[in-house]
């Protein structure tokens, strides 16, 4: 699986994006991250927002199988819902 991991601005300082999405690439392995971009299609867009704000622009995004907004850090439900996505 090919995920793609967009950011968003970051103004909440609080929220450790960073670490959730190492967090995240820990919990699968077996799959390739890479930052999303227009121009590649992937199978799964996780968009890390610090808040329920959800700023994160994703015009021109491609996903086989639909975006991810994630606006907390509860890996282990992160953890399920990226897998319900994909299977």
């Amino acid at each position: 699986m090919y995920i793609g991991i967009k950011y968003c601005g970051g103004c909440n300082s609080r929220y450790d994006r960073v670490k959730l999405v190492n967090d995240i690439k820990n919990c699968f392995k077996d799959y390739e991250f890479n930052y999303a971009n227009g121009n590649e299609s992937f199978d799964l867009i996780l968009v890390i927002n610090g808040c329920h704000i959800s700023c994160a622009s994703l015009e021109g995004f491609k996903s086989r199988k639909g975006f991810l907004n994630i606006t907390d850090n509860d890996i282990k439900e992160i953890a399920w819902q990226i897998s319900k996505k994909l299977n």
